[in-house]
Protein backbone atom coordinates (compact mmCIF):
# COMPACT_ATOMS: atom_id res chain seq x y z
CA UNK A 1 0.00 0.00 0.00
CA UNK A 2 1.15 3.94 -0.13
CA UNK A 3 -0.83 6.21 2.06
CA UNK A 4 -0.69 9.82 0.75
CA UNK A 5 -1.21 12.72 4.00
CA UNK A 6 -0.81 15.43 0.99
CA UNK A 7 -4.41 14.13 -0.75
CA UNK A 8 -5.67 11.59 2.18
CA UNK A 9 -6.07 8.34 -1.06
CA UNK A 10 -4.51 4.98 -0.33
CA UNK A 11 -3.73 3.31 -2.88
CA UNK A 12 -3.10 -0.96 -3.60
CA UNK A 13 0.45 -1.38 -5.05
CA UNK A 14 0.48 -5.25 -5.15
CA UNK A 15 0.37 -8.62 -3.66
CA UNK A 16 2.77 -11.57 -3.39
CA UNK A 17 3.40 -14.70 -1.72
CA UNK A 18 6.41 -15.64 -0.10
CA UNK A 19 8.83 -18.53 -0.93
CA UNK A 20 10.05 -20.49 2.05
CA UNK A 21 12.69 -23.05 1.34
CA UNK A 22 12.21 -25.42 3.69
CA UNK A 23 8.51 -25.19 4.45
CA UNK A 24 7.91 -24.81 0.54
CA UNK A 25 10.02 -27.73 0.03
CA UNK A 26 8.82 -29.96 2.33
CA UNK A 27 5.17 -29.24 1.15
CA UNK A 28 6.04 -31.42 -2.36
CA UNK A 29 7.38 -34.20 -0.71
CA UNK A 30 4.58 -36.66 -0.16
CA UNK A 31 3.30 -37.32 3.53
CA UNK A 32 5.18 -40.89 4.14
CA UNK A 33 8.36 -39.55 3.31
CA UNK A 34 7.93 -36.36 5.07
CA UNK A 35 7.41 -38.35 7.97
CA UNK A 36 10.72 -39.82 7.99
CA UNK A 37 12.39 -36.27 7.39
CA UNK A 38 14.66 -35.34 10.35
CA UNK A 39 14.09 -31.46 10.22
CA UNK A 40 12.17 -28.47 11.74
CA UNK A 41 11.73 -26.13 9.34
CA UNK A 42 13.18 -22.47 9.25
CA UNK A 43 10.42 -20.88 7.03
CA UNK A 44 13.62 -19.21 5.82
CA UNK A 45 12.24 -16.34 2.78
CA UNK A 46 14.34 -16.81 -0.14
CA UNK A 47 11.75 -15.30 -2.71
CA UNK A 48 8.70 -14.03 -3.87
CA UNK A 49 6.16 -14.12 -6.49
CA UNK A 50 3.88 -11.80 -7.63
CA UNK A 51 0.02 -12.80 -7.71
CA UNK A 52 -3.41 -10.77 -9.11
CA UNK A 53 -6.04 -11.24 -6.45
CA UNK A 54 -9.38 -12.66 -7.20
CA UNK A 55 -11.50 -9.34 -7.65
CA UNK A 56 -14.59 -10.07 -4.71
CA UNK A 57 -10.84 -9.85 -2.31
CA UNK A 58 -10.49 -6.34 -3.56
CA UNK A 59 -12.79 -4.68 -1.53
CA UNK A 60 -11.42 -6.07 1.38
CA UNK A 61 -8.18 -5.45 0.78
CA UNK A 62 -8.57 -1.93 0.69
CA UNK A 63 -10.95 -1.73 3.60
CA UNK A 64 -8.19 -3.55 5.87
CA UNK A 65 -5.96 -0.58 4.04
CA UNK A 66 -8.16 2.08 5.47
CA UNK A 67 -8.52 0.90 8.52
CA UNK A 68 -4.96 0.37 9.52
CA UNK A 69 -4.48 3.83 8.57
CA UNK A 70 -7.18 5.10 10.72
CA UNK A 71 -5.83 3.07 13.69
CA UNK A 72 -2.24 4.41 12.75
CA UNK A 73 -3.33 8.08 13.19
CA UNK A 74 -5.19 7.08 16.10
CA UNK A 75 -2.54 5.38 18.30
CA UNK A 76 0.29 7.03 17.07
CA UNK A 77 0.32 10.60 15.14
CA UNK A 78 0.51 11.17 12.31
CA UNK A 79 -0.25 7.92 11.14
CA UNK A 80 1.09 5.72 8.41
CA UNK A 81 2.08 8.28 5.84
CA UNK A 82 4.00 6.79 2.54
CA UNK A 83 4.41 2.71 1.79
CA UNK A 84 3.22 0.05 4.30
CA UNK A 85 2.32 -3.77 3.98
CA UNK A 86 -0.13 -5.71 5.78
CA UNK A 87 1.42 -9.44 5.85
CA UNK A 88 -0.71 -12.38 6.57
CA UNK A 89 -2.42 -15.09 5.22
CA UNK A 90 -5.81 -16.17 3.48
CA UNK A 91 -7.57 -19.26 4.57
CA UNK A 92 -9.85 -21.72 2.39
CA UNK A 93 -13.05 -19.16 2.61
CA UNK A 94 -10.66 -16.25 1.37
CA UNK A 95 -11.19 -14.56 4.93
CA UNK A 96 -7.24 -12.73 5.89
CA UNK A 97 -5.34 -12.75 9.08
CA UNK A 98 -3.05 -10.22 9.50
CA UNK A 99 -0.12 -10.94 11.48
CA UNK A 100 2.67 -8.40 10.86
CA UNK A 101 3.03 -5.07 9.11
CA UNK A 102 6.01 -3.14 7.39
CA UNK A 103 6.20 0.21 7.57
CA UNK A 104 8.40 0.49 4.89
CA UNK A 105 8.53 -0.60 0.87
CA UNK A 106 8.36 -4.37 0.57
CA UNK A 107 8.81 -7.75 -1.68
CA UNK A 108 5.16 -6.90 -2.73
CA UNK A 109 5.60 -3.82 -4.17
CA UNK A 110 9.07 -4.28 -4.72
CA UNK A 111 8.22 -7.08 -7.68
CA UNK A 112 6.59 -4.63 -10.12
CA UNK A 113 9.13 -2.76 -11.17
CA UNK A 114 7.30 -0.74 -13.97
CA UNK A 115 4.16 -0.85 -11.76
CA UNK A 116 1.89 -3.17 -10.51
CA UNK A 117 -1.56 -4.54 -12.37
CA UNK A 118 -2.92 -2.27 -9.46
CA UNK A 119 -0.75 0.83 -10.41
CA UNK A 120 -1.50 0.66 -13.88
CA UNK A 121 -5.14 1.91 -13.42
CA UNK A 122 -4.18 4.87 -11.18
CA UNK A 123 -1.62 6.10 -13.49
CA UNK A 124 -0.74 6.58 -16.86
CA UNK A 125 2.69 5.50 -16.77
CA UNK A 126 4.72 2.88 -15.09
CA UNK A 127 4.74 3.52 -10.96
CA UNK A 128 7.23 1.60 -8.99
CA UNK A 129 6.53 2.22 -5.08
CA UNK A 130 9.86 4.14 -5.41
CA UNK A 131 8.64 6.61 -8.45
CA UNK A 132 5.28 6.95 -6.02
CA UNK A 133 7.34 8.21 -3.05
CA UNK A 134 9.72 10.55 -5.23
CA UNK A 135 6.18 11.67 -6.14
CA UNK A 136 4.75 12.47 -3.31
CA UNK A 137 8.36 14.24 -2.33
CA UNK A 138 8.53 16.35 -5.31
CA UNK A 139 4.88 17.36 -4.35
CA UNK A 140 5.33 17.68 -0.89
CA UNK A 141 8.19 20.04 -1.89
CA UNK A 142 6.11 22.35 -4.24
CA UNK A 143 3.23 22.70 -2.01
CA UNK A 144 5.65 23.63 0.61
CA UNK A 145 4.36 20.51 2.42
CA UNK A 146 7.24 18.63 3.76
CA UNK A 147 6.75 18.72 7.19
CA UNK A 148 3.30 16.88 6.25
CA UNK A 149 5.18 13.80 5.00
CA UNK A 150 8.08 13.73 6.75
CA UNK A 151 8.46 12.29 11.24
Amino acid sequence: YFFSPLTGELEFFGVDRRYESDIDGLGRIPAPQQIDVDLIPSFNVIGNSPIVLRESLLDEVYSMGERFVDASKRLVAPGMNGPFCLEGVYDDNGKFTTFEFSARIVAGTNLYVDGSPYSTFLYDEPMSMGRRIAREIKKAKKENLLSKITT
